[in-house]
């Protein structure tokens, strides 16, 4: 039975805490109202606050028992996809009832506390009776009017919030999908370049691949990844363009280990460290440089503890060299991602610090 009884209440869009709260936020409100009212009016009797607490607090806390048909209400409501007479007129109803049912038992209690405080009993049928009866039961009919209001606005709230998530995720894994072909392209031609040139590096860089790809299919559903898992990603990677281009290319990697077990969006760092090879290291003649920095760091900017991404590479600055133009997808590729993940709590940079030197920068709030 009582296991019956916490599942009508656990169905609530608003906790029963909450419930009970906003009574008897409500019942001290109407306490005070009531004190107010007897000052001001300068009654020739004294306020009882003990008797005024129990009739205003009985009529508002029955509402807590009340709650779950008030929600089944809500449901008929929520169930009207057009204009349907029958079940206005069962929602009108079923309001109607309640109202009265609530109205019956709170001045039923209400006599009752009259009957020890004073001794007299009014009569269940008296003309006085049915009159605040009556009157009494359009007050609880406003007021489960309200209710109901209330838990069809915490249900579009909770609907809107899912249909937000799913839409967030969907354009999440939309931007991600824009990644993964545009690196796989660029991998294949890589190897394709080499088969003819090399064939055991070929077949490295295709074994280099094939974990790639396996890691990519692991976290595919995955929004979130580990600083760990993204950085075993990179490495991957950057392994596979050090078989291509051998001497040509030394990676640095300066990582914190507090953090590595930090959460960051799936895939964010991957193009940047592409575009450092890209337009780092590719057109350069001798030794090539990329450094990756990951740290957590007090950010002036955030004002605030934050993760630290950073790539940077050499460039070519040779006068017979000219800067490279990309599509610039990449970049705002991150740019959207990181907005729909922490809206404008973030810090994202990618320039030339010197003509020599590029360098691309994120840095994030901290989630475990």
């Amino acid at each position: 039975m009582l296991k019956k009884i916490y599942s009508y209440y656990s169905n609530l869009p608003v906790s029963f805490n909450k419930i009970v709260l906003a009574s008897l936020i409500i019942s001290l409100f109407f306490i005070l109202k009531a004190y107010t009212n007897h000052l001001i009016n300068d009654y020739n009797y004294s306020f009882s606050w003990l008797l005024i607490t129990l009739k205003i607090s009985i009529s508002y806390l029955l509402w807590i028992i009340l709650t779950p048909l008030a929600y089944s209400l809500t449901k008929v409501i929520q169930s009207l996809d057009h204009f349907k007479l029958y079940k206005v007129f069962q929602f009108l109803l079923g309001c109607f009832v309640l109202a009265i049912i609530h109205q019956l038992i709170a001045s039923r209690l209400d006599d009752l506390i009259n009957y020890v405080n004073s001794g007299y009993l009014k009569s269940f049928l008296g003309h006085n009776s049915m009159v605040v009866l009556i009157i009494g039961s359009f007050s609880s009919f406003i007021e489960l009017l309200v209710i109901i209001a209330i838990f069809l606005a915490y249900d579009y709230q909770k609907k809107f919030i899912v249909n937000q998530k799913a839409l967030i995720a969907s354009q999440l894994n939309a931007l991600r999908m824009q990644l993964q072909p545009h690196f796989l392209f660029n991998t294949l031609h890589s190897i394709a370049s080499m088969i003819d040139i090399d064939t055991k590096n070929a077949q490295k860089m295709l074994t280099k691949l094939g974990m790639l790809l396996r890691h990519i299919l692991e976290y595919d559903a995955e929004q979130m990844v580990t600083v760990k898992d993204e950085l075993n990603f990179i490495k991957d990677y950057l392994d596979l363009e050090q078989v291509r281009y051998k001497d040509r290319v030394t990676i640095t990697y300066n990582i914190s280990q507090d953090a590595l077990h930090l959460k960051i969006p799936n895939m964010i760092f991957q193009p940047l460290v592409e575009n450092a090879v890209k337009y780092g290291i590719i057109p350069t003649v001798n030794n090539g440089e990329i450094k990756i920095n990951i740290e957590l760091d007090h950010n002036d900017v955030m004002q605030e503890s934050a993760l630290t991404l950073e790539i940077s590479n050499t460039f070519n600055n040779n006068k017979n060299h000219t800067k490279p133009i990309g599509t610039g997808t990449g970049l705002l590729n991150i740019k959207k991602r990181l907005q729909q993940f922490y809206g404008n709590r973030f810090w994202f940079k990618a320039d030339f610090k010197t003509p020599e030197l590029y360098s691309a920068k994120i840095v994030l709030p901290i989630i475990e």
